[in-house]
């Protein structure tokens, strides 16, 4: 019996994942997921004090919005009230309470210095609209050759443009024989990396002492920035420069046989190619200081997600949609997030469009992982009327996946 149960799952989840290629309309849904953890529901308030958030290796000063994210995502759930200070008027034998506790850690790293490359100069119409393209796409500096020829890093954007160019010119019966230049360039570089670590925990306090769970979770940011005006020819090479070498013998154009011996020679700190480069490029912008300040939101938010969703409720979207017959008046509640009110007006549902929208309020409301049980069971009740149905089996699947889930971390915690 137990193998049957197990196949019947292992079906009813590929048929959830297939049936999303087909033919049915998804709409998008946000619904509500209950914490991973199944938290004693007589734990009401949540109390953090800042005292007991070590912030010795917080190099960014994040502990305050750590702290403030804290409060504001989990009173917005509505499931805790967490309150910032130590617990206070609080009777153990008579309340139960929880307090979370931990550090933050974060730092940054610049490094910054100069990349050399070869680039190619290409002459006519394609190579100057390639040039655009190239910078366009890769924000990187153009540079001109000593014979007026645009200088860049192909990408695959620019050669797909050059390509095409040069072809829709032939048609046209205009046959381009552009010249070529190859250069060796140098330019400026930074890159930035910034970090945000936040070890919590999260302990019971009443007639017992306990701790309920413990995550170490990051998030982190990274750049890679040059200046596009630090780009400067250090090295060219023609097409037909020993020509123009004979010819008027001062030209600053010069082949470069062995490419690696030009790259060097560019590099060198004590040459005089570097020395002069060091005066004339301009450095990389550090980030705007706007810009750093959402950064860091973003960081502090994305290291606490999983935090917030192993002990409360948290919203996720989901690809799903309203089964079409049934009550009407029911199906816009739903449709408006007012799933207690939609509960009301089904009551005890026969129909199974019904029963499936009432499994919907169950899934997409959910507090507990009690709800997930009783969605599934509506989910079942309606494929059990209409086992045809790709709508039933997909909540089913999702209910199975999110109830196995649930388990698999109890069972983590619990170790």
């Amino acid at each position: 019996m137990r193998f049957k149960n197990g196949y019947r799952a292992i079906g009813l989840l590929l048929l959830s994942v297939f049936s999303m290629f087909g033919a049915l309309q998804a709409a998008q849904f946000q619904v509500q997921r209950p914490g991973k953890l199944n938290i004693p529901r007589n734990i009401k308030k949540v109390f953090i004090d800042p005292g007991s958030i070590n912030d010795a290796a917080d190099k960014l000063g994040l502990k305050s919005e750590v702290i403030l994210t804290l409060k504001r995502r989990l009173n917005e759930m509505g499931r805790f009230e967490l309150i910032v200070g130590p617990p206070r008027d609080i009777d153990p034998n008579r309340e139960t309470i929880a307090i979370i506790q931990g550090d933050v850690i974060s730092g940054g790293e610049i490094d910054q210095g100069q990349l050399t490359e070869k680039a190619e100069c290409r002459g006519g119409v394609s190579g100057l609209v390639g040039a655009g393209t190239a910078g366009s796409t890769s924000n990187q500096g153009i540079t001109f050759s000593r014979r007026g020829m645009l200088c860049k890093l192909p990408t695959m954007e620019s050669r797909l443009v050059e390509s095409g160019l040069s072809a829709g010119l032939s048609l046209l019966g205009v046959q381009e024989f552009p010249r070529y230049d190859e250069v060796i360039r140098v330019y400026k570089f930074k890159n930035l990396s910034l970090f945000a670590q936040v070890n919590l925990s999260f302990t019971q306090i009443g007639t017992q002492r306990e701790t309920l769970t413990i995550r170490s979770d990051a998030a982190s940011f990274s750049r890679h920035a040059v200046a596009p005006g630090s780009y400067h020819n250090v090295r060219e090479s023609g097409d037909n420069a020993p020509l123009i070498w004979l010819w008027f013998r001062i030209t600053p154009i010069a082949p470069v046989i062995i490419r690696e011996i030009g790259v060097v020679r560019a590099t060198n700190p004590d040459s005089f190619p570097a020395q002069w480069y060091d005066i004339v490029a301009p450095d990389v912008r550090d980030i705007d200081p706007n810009e750093k300040k959402a950064v860091l939101s973003k960081l502090v938010n994305k290291s606490l997600d999983q935090f917030i969703q192993t002990i409360s409720p948290y919203q996720v979207v989901i690809e799903t949609e309203l089964a079409s017959g049934g009550n009407s008046a029911a199906q816009k509640m739903i449709a408006a997030g007012r799933y207690l009110e939609a509960r009301e007006i089904l009551g005890r549902p026969s129909n199974a469009d019904d029963l499936y929208n009432l499994g919907l309020t169950y899934e997409a409301g959910a507090v507990t992982v009690e709800d997930y049980e009783d969605a599934l069971r509506f989910y079942s009740d309606a494929l059990a009327k209409q086992p045809n149905s790709r709508l039933f089996a997909q909540g089913i699947g999702r209910m199975e996946l999110q109830l196995r889930v649930y388990r698999n971390v109890s069972r983590k915690v619990i170790n």
